[in-house]
Parts: structure tokens; C-alpha cells; sequence
């Protein structure tokens, strides 16, 4: 980096320090309405008035949650739950227990959302009505609700309906229609684009978000540094294809709160999407691309955040019917795509996907610098073990260093830290916990759990890519964008994270549909990850651009079959070391621990030695030469 591009970093970093100061100097908030949602997961999915009871009451809480949570901690929710713990019960515990946060803040219940609303009517300007025939007119109305206040509520003349409650007995003006006031379609892929000139696309869903992008995004509406990639309204429609929080309604607050943009479009370009089959191949994929330049050219500096992931389980892949692609190329297509302009995805897949109160606990009051709780090991550590001898020669051994992954995803760092870190056999193995530190945007206080509640064998690496998954090579190789390279600007957002949470290893350069990495972008990793990386399609553990390298190999599910392919790997040990940097996904302590139990019972003369991530690449810089 240039003096200039220092300057830059620095002037960020400075930014924030003060920023957290402010926050440490606030008092907490001395009330925090508690709305009890749990119910709702338990509604059976296979009757349709219990499927929209779930989606229309979801929707508007956690907009409400957005809308009152903008500027202080107000409105919290319980509904998540994962891995036999109940998620936002722990958290909240947690907060007004250990932490201390919220110890003499007063909780207040709340019944119903309809006493939610009446609690917070001072916040809320009105309602965005949508159409329940155009599903994604439900993403405008989440899009609607953080650029106008407003509740979006999807039509109906049921007069049980939320349609009905807000804009009948609590008589709340509808601000926005997504529809007509007579319930016929706004949007019918016919004629011209409501409010335009502009001729329609033959497809109403493309033309719901091509008004979009002219009304939020080109407007200066929306904020443009925050998009969010949620499933429409078509849930409604497969409501029991996942867990029945994976609608992640729930994960809508944080970016209304800060009038991010939702959208919901296939990746693909070869066909066209299971929700809209009569519309010209590609068109998704276009209206994707004109979306993400339009975000891009209001902040072309800056790093843009997109909560959420493909709904794989739903549509655009061979598992939601009628797609060509499985799931894992339609994810890569989808990373592909966005990391061409400079923007990053928090993947909220599916499995714990769903999240709440983001956005209150983004007014937790985080320090400005969190160092690694543990001592990062260095060269007399490694003599001192016997990893590496007096002549400086690596030590003939199997290196393994555990990759515990995959948390590129606030909602399952969120989920799992409650459960893993209260795990017994935590402290046992040797762990990089793959947390990209990103995710303290919107989940501050699990990182900070983990942090305070570190054994000596808990060390915290970036997962992938870095401070958010991205494909690097998207960001200096970009056939669809055109864009100038955006290695500079991911790199200043990089040191920002990394340097907040003490990081310098990225464990998972993923590479994806872009193509590998190359010099050029591990040039810019080292100045934030200078420990090392976990790579993709590297073959071997090699230096890359002063940066000690290795490619990452899956384990087995299985305790056993993953302690085999360790095993095996061993005996090929020849005179020099070898390493195996290896990711494995929500796995608990307990699991890696029962892999070196196997390994020590059923094959103890395999010359293996399981290390922490900063022993791990740092013996790969000694063997190559480079100290």
C-alpha cells in the first residue's frame, strides 16, 4: 500500500475508535419490549392460514424491529432457536446476566404484534401494501419499509388478516401500494412500467424491481452500502422445503434499519427461474446485474454488505424444481457475480439461516479493539515444542490445524457459539474458529462472547474470504461488471476488521466460479492476513506473494472416517512435514475432539500433531526458507 492508501486506513480506523467510544459512553437503554414469537415456529407449515400467519406476522415485526431499533436499542424478539438452545432467550440472558449490558435495564412484554405496533405507532409513518400475485413485490415492501417507515403487509380481504389489523383496526394510512387499492396487480408484465416511460419486460417481476431500482437505489433512498438477498413471498408457496424460521423474515430488521435494498433473482443467465418460467432466459440474472451496478455507482469506493444467500431449498436450483444447477454452483455463480462489484454476501444459508434482533445488537457497546485471547505462537514456541529443530528444520510430522467453519454467516455464528461454547470438550483440541469479523456488524456480542470465553486452545481466524465472502479474483477479473478493480477497496475494509478483532490469518480464500487467486490479489491478503491463508485451488502448501499458503481439504462428517483420512495422510510421511489444513462445518468440540481420540486409540504410531492456525502456517513460512 502507498502512503495515500495508509492515510486512507488510518483515518478509517481512527473513525471508528471514536465512534466506539461513543458507544461505550452511552448508558443502556433503561426499558426493552420483549415480544415472545416463539409460537409461531411451532404452526403447522401443511395448512396455508398457518403459513401466512407465520410469513405476514414475521414480516411486519421484524420491520417494526428495524424501524424502532434505527437509533437505540428498543424492540426485541424471541423466535430463534438451534442446536437444542433457544437462541435470542440465551442471548438476551446473557446480556442482562454475565455481560451486564442490559443488568438494570427493565423488561416490559408484549403481547401481540398488534400491541407491538400500538407501543411503537410513533415510529411507524404507515403501511407498504403488496401483492401477494407478484411474490417479489414483498422484497419492495421490505426495501419500502427501511426507506419510509413503513410496515409492509401483503393484501388480503381476509378481515382476520395483518392487512386487516393494521390498516382497519389500527387504522395505520397506506403509504405505498405495490398494487392496486382494488387488489388487482400493479405489475402484470404487460404495457408500460407503472410510473415510467418505460416500456415493460414481459415479466412482472422484472419490472417490480426495475421501478425499484429507478424509486430507491438511483433515487438516494435506499443506502446504498447495504442490500439484503432474501427469499420472497414465494415461501408461501413451498412453505415446508426448509426449517420453518427459514423464510429469515426475521434477518429483514438490520437492513431495514439501515435502508438496505432486498431482492430476490435467480444468478443464472442460461434459463429462466422457477418462479417466473415464462420469462426470457437471463432475465433475472440481468435485472441482478443492473441492481448491483446501481448500488455500486452510489458508493464506487466502498465495500457494499449483502445479508442473506441463494434459497436454495426453494427455487433457482435442481432441489426447488425445475432448475438445471444443484446448489453449491448456484451459490459460486451467485458470489461470482456480486464480488465484480465490490460487494461481499453474509451468507444466511440454509441450516441455521435464520437470525433476529440484528439490529438491536448492533448498538451493543463493542470495544475498539478485541486482541486474540491467547498468545499468537512464534519460532522459540515452535523450538521449544520440538515442531522444529535446531538446524531449523521442520519436524517429519503430519501438521494439522482445524479450519472450524463455516461462519461467513452472522446467523450461524449467532446460533452456534451458545451451543459449541458450552460444549465440554471445548479447550481439548486446538481450534481456529473461522469467524469473519465482519459479522460483528450484526451479531457484536457473540464475538465478543467467544473472545471472553476463550479456553487456551481457542485461537479466531477470518473465514471465507476475509472480512465477508467474496471471490478475490471477482474483484480484479470482472467479464460481467466492467468495473475497474476493486482490490483497494476491499483491502482498506479488510485491515479495518482484521485489525478490530486481531486477525491475520484468512482461513478460506474462496475462489469459486471466479478462478484461483493469484499473486496480485494474495500481494493485497498479506497486508492484513500476513500469517497466512487457506486456499482453494492450490495444490500443495507453498509461499504466494510473501504469504505461507495452504489448500484447504474437507473431512468426513463422520468422527471416524475423517481420524481415517488423517491417518492416511500420515503415512506418507516421508523425512520433511507435511500439513493438512482441514475445514470442517458446525462441528461441535466434542466432534474434533473425538477425531484425536480415535487417532491416539486406533492409530497411534501415526506421526500426527494437531496445532493451533498460527503454528500451523508458521511452520509452513519456516519449511519454505522464507525465515
Amino acid at each position: 500500500m502507498n502512503v495515500k492508501q495508509r492515510a486512507r486506513v488510518w483515518v478509517s480506523v481512527l473513525a471508528l475508535i471514536a465512534w466506539t467510544a461513543g458507544q461505550l459512553g452511552a448508558e443502556a437503554p433503561r426499558t426493552v419490549h420483549v415480544l415472545d414469537a416463539r409460537y409461531l415456529r411451532g404452526l403447522d407449515l401443511s395448512q396455508p392460514e398457518k403459513a401466512v400467519e407465520v410469513w405476514d406476522k414475521m414480516h411486519a415485526l421484524a420491520a417494526l424491529q428495524g424501524i424502532v431499533n434505527r437509533d437505540a436499542p428498543r424492540f426485541y424478539l424471541l423466535y430463534c432457536a438451534e442446536f437444542g438452545v433457544e437462541t435470542d432467550q440465551f442471548w438476551l440472558d446473557w446480556l442482562r446476566g454475565e455481560d451486564g449490558w442490559l443488568r438494570q435495564t427493565e423488561v416490559v412484554p408484549l403481547a401481540s404484534l398488534e400491541q407491538a405496533v400500538v407501543t411503537f405507532r410513533k415510529y411507524v409513518k404507515g403501511l407498504a401494501v403488496y401483492d401477494p400475485g407478484v411474490p417479489a413485490t414483498a422484497c419492495l415492501a421490505s426495501t419500502a419499509a427501511g426507506c419510509g417507515d413503513l410496515l409492509p403487509v401483503r393484501f388480503s380481504a381476509d378481515p382476520n388478516s395483518v392487512f386487516a389489523l393494521l390498516a382497519g383496526r389500527l387504522h395505520l394510512p397506506v403509504k405505498l401500494w405495490l398494487l392496486n387499492p382494488d387488489g388487482t396487480s400493479k405489475f402484470t408484465g404487460r404495457g408500460m412500467i407503472p410510473d415510467s416511460n418505460k416500456p415493460t419486460s414481459g415479466s412482472a417481476k422484472v419490472d417490480a424491481y426495475r421501478w425499484a431500482v429507478r424509486r430507491f437505489i438511483e433515487s438516494g433512498k435506499c443506502d446504498a452500502r447495504f442490500a439484503a438477498y432474501y427469499l420472497d413471498a414465494f415461501w408461501l408457496q413451498r412453505p415446508r422445503n426448509g426449517a420453518p424460521d427459514l423464510h429469515t423474515l426475521s434477518n429483514h430488521d438490520y437492513f431495514i434499519a439501515r435502508r438496505g435494498f432486498f431482492f430476490d433473482l435467480s444468478p443464472w443467465g442460461d434459463e429462466p427461474p422457477v418462479d417466473d418460467p415464462n420469462q426470457a432466459a437471463g432475465m433475472d440474472q440481468q435485472t441482478m446485474l443492473r441492481i448491483l451496478r446501481a448500488l455500486h455507482d452510489r458508493v464506487p469506493d466502498r465495500m457494499i454488505k449483502i445479508g442473506g444467500f441463494p434459497p436454495w431449498p426453494y427455487k433457482y436450483t435442481t432441489h426447488g424444481r425445475a432448475g438445471k444447477h444443484d446448489g453449491v454452483p448456484t451459490e459460486w455463480e451467485f458470489t461470482r457475480l456480486i464480488s465484480q462489484f465490490n460487494a461481499y454476501h453474509e451468507a444466511d444459508a440454509a441450516g441455521p439461516g435464520a437470525m433476529a434482533n440484528a439490529s438491536y445488537f448492533a448498538h451493543y457497546p463493542l470495544k475498539a479493539r478485541y486482541p486474540q485471547p491467547n498468545r499468537k505462537p512464534v519460532r522459540k514456541d515452535w523450538l521449544a515444542a520440538g515442531f522444529v529443530g535446531a538446524d531449523g528444520k521442520v519436524a517429519a510430522k503430519l501438521f494439522v490445524g482445524h479450519y472450524v467453519g463455516d461462519y461467513d454467516s452472522p446467523s450461524w455464528l449467532y446460533k452456534a457459539v451458545p451451543a459449541f461454547f458450552e460444549d465440554p470438550q471445548r479447550g481439548n483440541v486446538p481450534l481456529g474458529w473461522a469467524f469473519d469479523p465482519n459479522l460483528a456488524d450484526r451479531a457484536p456480542q457473540a464475538l465478543a462472547y467467544a473472545y471472553r470465553h476463550a479456553t487456551p486452545n481457542d485461537f479466531f481466524i477470518a473465514g471465507d474470504s476475509g472480512a465477508g465472502y467474496l471471490n478475490p479474483r471477482g474483484l480484479t477479473l470482472r467479464p460481467d461488471s466492467k468495473l475497474p478493480s476493486g482490490l483497494k477497496s476491499w483491502q482498506e475494509h479488510c485491515l479495518l476488521q482484521f485489525r478490530r478483532w486481531d486477525m491475520s490469518i484468512t482461513g478460506f480464500v474462496l475462489d469459486g466460479a471466479s478462478g484461483a487467486a493469484t499473486e496480485t490479489e494474495f500481494a493485497a491478503y498479506r497486508s492484513f492476513s500476513p500469517d497466512g491463508c487457506g486456499t482453494h485451488f492450490e495444490k500443495a502448501p507453498r509461499m504466494i506473494s510473501g504469504l505461507p499458503t495452504c489448500p484447504e481439504r474437507d473431512l468426513p462428517d463422520s468422527a471416524g472416517e475423517a481420524a481415517a483420512v488423517i491417518a492416511k495422510l500420515a503415512g506418507d510421511v516421508g523425512s520433511d512435514a507435511r500439513f493438512l489444513w482441514a475445514r470442517s462445518i458446525l462441528k461441535s468440540p466434542a466432534w474434533y475432539a473425538k477425531v484425536s481420540q480415535i487417532l491416539r486409540d486406533q492409530h497411534p504410531e501415526a506421526p500426527v500433531l494437531v496445532v493451533d492456525p498460527y503454528t500451523f502456517f508458521g511452520l509452513i513460512r519456516t519449511q519454505s526458507g522464507a525465515e
